[in-house]
């Protein structure tokens, strides 16, 4: 009962049958409201020309302590009347109608709202299980003392006609609320049938079959919307899926050959005895692996700290000549071990905000990517220039380019081209470029790849210039 409670069918289902509870106490307060007003005042016509009828006989003949019998024979066929008036501080009655019934006469002398009365009013008064409408009309004697005609009207079985009224209209609400209530449950589920396939359809698609889609043929509207929404996030994680899959086959060659050749050189040199030459030169050959597998594994924790949004960027002016020119200086001896002519085309001193740990890891990845890539005798060159108020960090190099389905690829992570992966000697798990592409991205900025037209690629960075005044 409980889960049945929580489902979107019940909660849609019960928040319109309180709405619609609502609606039909509202109508039903003013149609009863209107109803009783009309009937009540049904009455009131006939009792104000009574009473306009009564005034003229009053003042047909002056009023002393009791009515002339010409008035009292007149009176005789003005209906339930009863005539007070006030004598040292009280009500005297000075007509009472014989058609009005018997009983305590003081409980039919209802006092006015007010002490003096400045005009007629009407009252309701119940007598036994009689209801009476009476109009109470101020006159003024001859001696200035102020007098009260009532005029009685009996409403007969208003009240139970009210009373019926009210029972019907709450017996159709309850009615209206129980069919309303079976009608909505059953609309909401028909609505909500699509929701229900496309639930059921995302619950059978797991790591192991992210390739299938939810069927959208014939949704429209919010489950066209939701069905489409859901298969582009399937697509995303399928996407990213198959990215980790590569990464993990991609990491796991790349920290393997390292360990293997450490294993090796190990294995090799303790097969036999060696000269303190020999040693140092293993001792060397291992250190250079192990410092490839702290790369590797640096570039993860990073990639990770990223993710959990735990990189924090001290921004501040920083030129980017003044790191274009130290990267160059630290990546002269890679590129003359490959006899790669490493260059500067230009460098403008414009600033901009920048965190200058990261920005060298730009750069850097940037030059070192162009290295691995450029054939031995090759050429890499490094821009700095202004472009519609960025500046922009270009590297150019002479290698084999990058395959055109690839161009918007290559920096995400984990991804290495085909080409690249034919190069067997060229290291590296496809994260340079990915963290490139996120230090650009958190600095404002934005990076992109060609290739150039007489052979190589070419990678631009831009970032927003610091404007002076």
């Amino acid at each position: 009962m409980m889960r049945f409670r929580r489902t979107l069918r019940y909660k849609l289902t019960m928040w319109y049958c309180i709405a619609m509870t609502l609606g039909l106490c509202i109508i039903g307060s003013l149609v009863f409201v209107l109803v009783r007003y009309h009937m009540v005042r049904h009455y009131d016509d006939h009792l104000r020309a009574r009473g306009a009828s009564i005034l003229a006989v009053l003042a047909d003949d002056e009023i002393g302590s009791s009515l002339t019998p010409r008035q009292e024979e007149q009176l005789r066929h003005m209906g339930r009347v009863i005539i007070t008036e006030r004598f040292g501080g009280r009500e005297r009655v000075i007509h009472r109608s014989r058609r009005l019934p018997e009983g305590n006469l003081d409980s039919w002398i209802m006092p006015p709202s007010k002490e003096v009365m400045t005009a007629p009013e009407f009252q309701i008064r119940k007598e036994g299980r009689i209801y009476w409408r009476v109009l109470l009309v101020p006159f003024d004697k001859r001696i200035g003392e102020q007098g009260v005609i009532r005029v009685f009207e009996n409403m007969g079985d208003v009240q139970a006609m009210l009373r019926r009224l009210m029972l019907d209209f709450t017996s159709l609400a309850l009615l209206g609320v129980l069919a309303s209530f079976a009608g909505a449950y059953w609309i909401v589920g028909r609505a909500l049938t699509p929701i229900i396939r496309i639930i059921e359809k995302a619950r059978e698609i797991e790591a192991s079959s992210l390739d299938q889609r939810i069927p959208d043929r014939g949704l429209e509207g919010e489950t066209g919307m939701l069905a489409e929404t859901l298969n582009r996030m399937f697509a995303r994680l399928e996407t990213s899926f198959d990215a980790m899959k590569r990464f993990t086959a991609d990491a796991s060659h790349e920290l393997r050959n390292p360990l293997a050749t450490v294993r090796n050189t190990i294995d090799v040199t303790l097969e036999q005895e060696r000269t303190s030459e020999e040693y140092e030169a293993a001792m060397k050959s291992m250190g250079e692996e192990v410092d490839r597998i702290r790369t590797i594994v640096e570039d993860l924790l990073f990639l990770a700290r990223a993710d959990a949004n735990r990189v924090v960027m001290k921004l501040a002016p920083v030129g980017l000549d003044h790191i274009l020119e130290a990267q160059i200086e630290a990546h002269q001896f890679q590129a003359q071990e490959r006899n790669i002519h490493l260059e500067v085309l230009g460098l403008v001193p414009d600033e901009i905000l920048g965190d200058d740990r990261w920005l060298h890891q730009v750069v850097g990845n940037l030059l070192d990517n162009a290295l691995k890539y450029t054939p031995i005798g090759g050429t890499v060159s490094a821009d700095l220039s202004r472009q519609n108020g960025m500046v922009r960090f270009s590297v150019l190099d002479t290698g084999p380019g990058i395959p055109e389905p690839d161009l918007t690829r290559i920096f995400e992570r984990f991804f290495r081209s085909d080409l690249s992966r034919s190069r067997t000697n060229v290291p590296g798990v496809g994260l340079g470029l990915a963290i490139a592409a996120w230090v650009v991205k958190e600095h404002g900025g934005s990076i992109a790849a060609a290739n150039r037209p007489g052979g190589g690629a070419i990678i631009t960075a831009d970032f927003p210039k610091i404007e002076t005044a």
